[in-house]
């Protein structure tokens, strides 16, 4: 499948790291959002908590008024209870992801399958003390270790919602074989053209609802999620906590592979696109119609629909459509309506 975006230039991405990297206290991003609808980004940080990390990760998280969700790691939890506090007390969820990797891989028996998860419930609870009626307060979510594809198994008095991701950043390193400094593939995973090879896709190529994996167990993730939030942000994205408005319990709710959907669109949806080579402008979403224009690399221009392969763009001078894997869009791309 080739990805709807291709990366943007190395050194921009480079720029935007470093910029990030000074200071997420005030993150200044031009703003690309025009009228897209809903945009809501789901994040889940993994394998935590952790002391070196998953505090940096909160508070970049609190500059950005991002809320998110934790996969906790039940053996990760003795001495770290103030963490597991705070992400609570701070609005974010937390999901049960099993006592360890491995600990619940889909060949698993149920019955280990289960006597981890309730292994990790019992210690969540406890860790959280005082705070754990916010935890009841939440739905209980089930992140499958090394992405299983089948939901948490049936357990007395247990009604949870089982997830995967849509994108998986990448920021263990995965799929990006022989890179020792991987940070702008990250970003590249998230948000331009995948680069690890089990990323298909990206944040706007499936638009308002996607799940994006992290982790909160090395240094990469807090490197570069400014720059991710901040892109997003100025994008019109608003980041929750899990689950989703229509994910229903005892499902699996997210399918890993599952390309993005191409429904309708939102009528009147628009959003900030630009050029990432020499783009021709044409009359019709057709390499054999005329060329109506050229536009040079990084010139902006106003996505206002889309069909297979092609987006229909405002640019100065006129409407027209342009190979949809030429331009960057700045937005929820299932959200621009579709034109028949």
């Amino acid at each position: 499948m080739v990805p709807a975006s291709r990366s943007i230039p190395r050194i921009s991405l480079l720029i935007a790291l470093l910029v990030s990297l000074v200071s997420f206290s005030s993150p200044v991003h031009p703003t690309y959002a025009q009228s897209i609808a809903p945009f809501r980004v789901y994040m889940a940080f993994e394998d935590g908590p952790t002391d070196a990390y998953t505090p940096e990760i909160l508070d970049i998280l609190a500059q950005y008024g991002a809320k998110a969700s934790f996969s906790i790691a039940g053996y990760q939890i003795k001495g770290k209870e103030a963490i597991l506090q705070r992400e609570v007390r701070e609005g974010h969820a937390l999901i049960n992801h099993l006592w360890s990797e491995p600990g619940g891989y889909a060949g698993s028996a149920d019955e280990a399958v289960i006597k981890s998860y309730l292994d990790t419930e019992k210690a969540i609870r406890e860790a959280l003390g005082g705070e754990v009626g916010r935890y009841d307060a939440q739905v209980k979510m089930f992140w499958q270790p090394g992405g299983g594809a089948k939901p948490l198994p049936a357990i007395d008095g247990v009604q949870a919602i089982t997830y995967n991701w849509m994108v998986d950043s990448g920021d263990c390193g995965g799929g990006m074989e022989g890179k020792d400094y991987f940070d702008p593939a990250v970003i590249d995973n998230v948000l331009n053209e995948p680069v690890s090879k089990n990323v298909f896709w990206n944040v706007y190529d499936y638009g308002d609802g996607v799940v994006i994996a992290f982790h909160d167990i090395n240094r990469v993730t807090a490197r570069v999620l400014p720059a991710i939030l901040g892109e997003l942000q100025s994008a019109g994205a608003t980041f929750l906590a899990l689950p989703r408005p229509w994910d229903q319990v005892g499902t699996l709710a997210v399918r890993i592979g599952v390309p993005p959907a191409e429904g309708a669109g939102i009528p009147g949806a628009t959003m900030h696109a630009a050029t990432l080579a020499l783009a021709r402008v044409r009359s019709e979403p057709t390499q054999s119609h005329n060329i109506i224009t050229t536009l040079p690399m990084n010139t902006t221009v106003i996505a206002i629909g889309r069909t297979k392969g092609w987006i229909q763009v405002q640019y100065d001078g006129g409407v027209g459509w342009i190979a949809r894997d030429l331009l960057k869009i700045y937005g929820p791309i299932p959200n621009l309506p579709l034109v028949q």
